[in-house]
């Protein structure tokens, strides 16, 4: 009979790479932590997981490494996975260690081996959030309801960075009405008794937006009314948010005056030392609402004011700011700069996101229209349509069909622009 298999190293491979790791960071040789019973050519081939040492011979190699049995089997004696091995997988994950993803499979593998759901679903978490990144939304779908079902279910308030995470995941596969159950979920339960302010005002913001973007400005209002109950306990970051949700909510539904206030509000906090990017988008968004204003002039100083801020944004952000400006540029009559900004927007967000693609190409419509190209500006109506739909707002769609419904009527085909002007969605009330 062969020898029995070790169980107190599940993992001899990784048990090997983080022994090599921490003797390197001290500068250490296998000859100077080696000692009698552990030659530096076993210690090589522990070091390879091409063998099993004793938890006796590890506990002296944790005292020669100055460290702790547990960090070198990456888990407590217990038989669970290591807390500080789980922290340090998750700030690789979320700073995009490009190590990260090998890492996280090898200690998934570790908590498997161990029967430990609680670390298990944690590293689903991490592997989804890298997913995330990636921009592979369905397998971060995947990995991240897993996480969920693993073992005793998390709850919002155990791990909020899941609830959000899988929100995000559900929108960017364009299932909006999945995003919504899972945040709805999430805000419900913050939201209990002992109400938890900052997680509410979190999740009622991302909930708000959600509705929003589905066009159920009612839904999206009792949620903020909920968490506005609370305003009292809620600290100037989390103010915030609430106050953008506000303005994004009643921006999408028209109520383009009410949307400025807010947007005002908070300006008013940031400048009091709110970080300067966030500053950006807030400029960004009173701009977009004083163009629906038609206040091309005043929109213009605010874009002006966000680009100085927002230079180390994401690419989706410069996208939007870009989509802003091509608008400005259509309204104050200067087509080929709004050519130019729609179509960097384009660039920035055609392959990760189309909903935003989908808002610039119905600019660049708006650009071939105003220059008689009918054919043009019927397609790209098209194409952003196509882009926009499950992805976007239903205020974007709608614009889009109104541009399409203008394109054939010049065209001569009224049946055609009935039947775009029938198509769009309801946005509700008209703008202010």
């Amino acid at each position: 009979m062969g020898r029995a298999r070790p169980t107190h190293v599940p993992d001899p491979k990784a048990l090997g790479a983080r022994l090599r790791a921490l003797r390197e960071r001290r500068g250490l040789s296998l000859r100077q932590i080696s000692f009698p019973g552990c030659s530096p050519s076993y210690l090589s081939r522990v070091e390879s997981g091409d063998r099993v040492a004793s938890l006796t011979i590890l506990a002296e190699l944790a005292r020669r490494l100055d460290t702790t049995i547990e960090e070198l089997l990456g888990r407590s004696l217990d038989g669970r996975v290591s807390e500080a091995d789980l922290a340090a997988a998750e700030v690789a994950a979320r700073l995009g260690d490009p190590r990260a993803q090998e890492d996280l499979q090898s200690l998934l593998a570790g908590a498997r081996s161990l029967g430990d759901q609680r670390a298990e679903s944690r590293v689903l978490e991490y592997l989804g959030l890298l997913a995330l990144d990636s921009r592979d939304d369905a397998r971060a779908v995947e990995l991240l309801e897993q996480a969920r079902v693993c073992g005793p279910p998390p709850t919002a308030r155990e791990r909020p960075s899941l609830y959000r995470a899988l929100g995000r995941a559900h929108a960017g596969t364009g299932d909006l009405i999945q995003a919504a159950a899972v945040l709805q979920t999430a805000f419900d339960e913050v939201s209990d008794a002992p109400v938890d302010p900052a997680l509410m005002v979190q999740f009622g913001s991302y909930l708000a937006n959600a509705y929003t973007d589905r066009g159920r400005f009612a839904d999206a209002e009792q949620v903020l009314r909920r968490v506005l109950r609370h305003e009292h306990e809620i600290d100037g970051a989390n103010l915030i948010r609430l106050d953008w949700a506000l303005a994004r909510t009643y921006a999408e539904q028209g109520q383009s005056r009410i949307a400025e206030m807010y947007a005002n509000r908070v300006l008013t906090r940031m400048e009091r030392g709110e970080e300067l990017r966030a500053q950006g988008r807030a400029h960004l968004l009173i701009a977009g609402v004083l163009l629906d204003q038609e206040q091309t002039g005043e929109a213009a100083e605010h874009l002006d004011r966000a680009a100085s801020l927002m230079s180390e944004e994401a690419p989706v952000e410069l996208a939007l700011l870009s989509y802003e400006r091509a608008r400005a540029a259509l309204a104050s009559g200067d087509l080929a700069s709004a050519k130019d900004h729609a179509e960097v927007s384009v660039k920035r967000t055609e392959a990760t996101e189309p909903g935003s693609a989908g808002m610039a190409y119905a600019v660049l419509a708006e650009v071939a229209l105003a220059e008689g190209r009918l054919d043009d500006a019927r397609f790209l109506c098209q194409e952003g349509i196509r882009l926009m739909t499950d992805r976007a707002a239903p205020t974007y769609i709608a614009r889009a069909y109104e541009t399409l419904s203008r394109v054939e009527e010049q065209a001569g085909n009224l049946e055609a622009a009935l039947e775009a002007l029938r198509t769009r969605p309801d946005v509700g009330v008209a703008k202010t």
